[in-house]
């Protein structure tokens, strides 16, 4: 995804769900990270990958903006006590925004790890239910196999 369909779809998202200055402030936020880190030399693909989904950019933003209308704040008042950008105090103090970025390898393995335990509880069930059933199996056997020998002895 480029930066432009990156700042677009955070736009899209946003807008009818927060104020227009606040859009303008997280739209003029990740373009100018997007444009410094890619100037440190980070491919941008890579940066916006690293950024994570806009839509789940905008949904924390649309949340924190919903909080801070709830007590009363400023969007940037809310997070940081004063009307400094918020992205500014989470590098400074650590307090702000916080969002989940699923495209994280650990997200990654976490995920695999649980399809690998509901394959090991599947298997675990089917073999508990044939070591049930193999008891009764073997004499159920052992009859159909001296009715047919007896049917082939009638012929």
């Amino acid at each position: 995804m480029s930066k432009q369909e990156f700042l677009q779809r955070l736009r899209e998202t946003l807008t009818g769900e927060v104020p227009g200055n606040v859009i303008e402030d997280n739209i003029r936020f990740y373009d100018e990270y997007i444009s410094t880190e890619v100037k440190k030399g980070s491919m941008e693909d890579e940066v916006i990958a690293s950024i994570g989904d806009p839509r789940l950019i905008a949904k924390t933003i649309m949340e924190a903006n919903e909080n801070a209308s709830a007590s009363g704040k400023s969007y940037y008042e809310s997070y940081s006590g004063s009307t400094r950008n918020v992205y500014e105090d989470q590098e400074d103090t650590g307090h702000g925004m916080h969002y989940i970025d699923l495209s994280k390898w650990y997200w990654k393995a976490l995920a695999l790890g649980a399809l690998i335990l509901v394959f090991f509880l599947t298997a675990t069930i089917l073999t508990g239910i044939f070591s049930l059933l193999m008891p009764l199996l073997g004499p159920l056997f052992l009859v159909l196999l001296i009715l047919w020998f007896f049917r082939g002895m009638k012929r």
